[in-house]
């Protein structure tokens, strides 16, 4: 217990977050997004929620194309209803925040009661972030929840810069949730959810049974108790592996291997510039790098590729490649996220892309785009 407040206190810290805020450990972001939004719902219907349900009010969510699917399945979960998410368009400059106003305006007037709005800090397909300052200020002036999905790029607020600056404004959050087993380099699982005000996050969850009542002294004494804070009644030690994890590296040495990992995606983005048949299917942002292995081909003929590719080098145990879709085609994805990864380790992943491809071309019919 005192290993975890000392985890949630120092992960407070690092993101900004007041006080107090309350957090707990978690699975991971799916699991933290619904603790998120079920104290947003509980502050915006009130102290009877819990007895009384929503009574037939329709609450709605708002984010972003790029948002996680976890969104998605807690909107199921909680008996929000995926079909009440709206997916705001975006623009080159982030969300389109006149659109997004609309919108708000007409649920309003159907007499829907808007909830939350949802941020991204490091999307799981490009590694994107949001314009958290700006989604911030536009919550509060609808009286929002605002929640930020940080699973992917939260733990830039240990990088050097230019990375660090990526997630600015997730300090301005309602409620934040970040996985410590991605890139904090812990074991699987262990997530986190912050909730900038403990009234809120309490009131959604804590129920004191008789054999669960608190006293002042021994077993049962003292707070906060974590059950009231979440789901699970009976919970192991997550914060053991990043407490250890902390004493044995510390934020400094951390933080070091975040700003390589960005660095790493950096180097093989450039790599992939610079050969004459790979392109980026996106920018490279933190630690992410997309990429076909080559554009020559019409799309089906690249995902047919890049597929193969996957599949053949992790087969090989060279390296692990996931794909992703995007506008038709199919993408390698590496996801940089281990503190072991060297500059050699991705030049030797890409000359083995590059093989690769060389080696499955002469052996399925790919054909060129016109």
């Amino acid at each position: 217990v005192y290993m975890e407040r000392a985890v949630i206190d120092w992960a407070r810290r690092q993101m900004g977050f007041p006080e107090e805020a309350s957090g707990i450990l978690v699975a991971g972001t799916s699991q933290s997004m619904e603790l998120a939004l079920a104290a947003a719902r509980q502050r915006l219907i009130g102290p009877d929620f819990r007895a009384n349900g929503q009574q037939g009010e329709h609450l709605t969510v708002y984010a972003g194309g790029e948002v996680h699917n976890s969104l998605h399945k807690a909107m199921e979960l909680l008996g929000l209803g995926r079909n009440n998410l709206r997916i705001i368009p975006t623009t080159t400059s982030g969300f389109d925040l006149d659109e997004l106003r609309t919108i708000i305006a007409s649920d309003r007037a159907a007499c829907a009661l808007p909830l939350a709005l949802v941020g991204t800090a490091g999307s799981v397909d490009f590694g994107n972030f949001d314009d958290l300052h700006s989604l911030a200020a536009l919550a509060g002036e609808q009286d929002l929840w605002f929640h930020v999905d940080g699973a992917f790029g939260a733990w830039t607020r240990l990088a050097e810069q230019p990375w660090r600056e990526l997630s600015a404004g997730i300090e301005l959050a309602d409620s934040l949730s970040c996985d410590f087993h991605k890139w904090m380099y812990v074991p699987y699982d262990c997530g986190l959810c912050l909730i900038r005000d403990e009234i809120w996050h309490r009131a959604a969850f804590a129920s004191r049974p008789s054999y669960l009542e608190g006293l002042e002294t021994g077993l049962a004494g003292g707070d906060p108790w974590f059950c009231d804070y979440g789901i699970d009644l009976s919970r192991g030690n997550r914060a053991l592996k990043v407490w250890v994890a902390l004493q044995s590296h510390g934020t400094a040495g951390i933080g070091q291997a975040i700003t390589a990992n960005c660095r790493a995606a950096a180097q093989m983005g450039a790599w992939v510039e610079a050969h004459p048949r790979m392109t980026l299917a996106a920018p490279v942002v933190c630690n992410l790098c997309v990429f076909t292995a080559d554009a020559t081909r019409d799309a089906a003929a690249q995902s047919a590729l890049n597929i193969a590719i996957a599949q053949k080098l992790q087969l090989d145990g060279t390296a692990v490649f996931s794909t992703v879709e995007s506008h038709g085609v199919t993408y390698l994805r590496a996801a940089i996220t281990n503190h072991r990864t060297r500059p050699a380790d991705i030049e030797h992943a890409m000359k083995a892309v590059a093989d690769a491809a060389k080696d499955l071309t002469s052996q399925i019919s790919l054909p060129r785009a016109v």
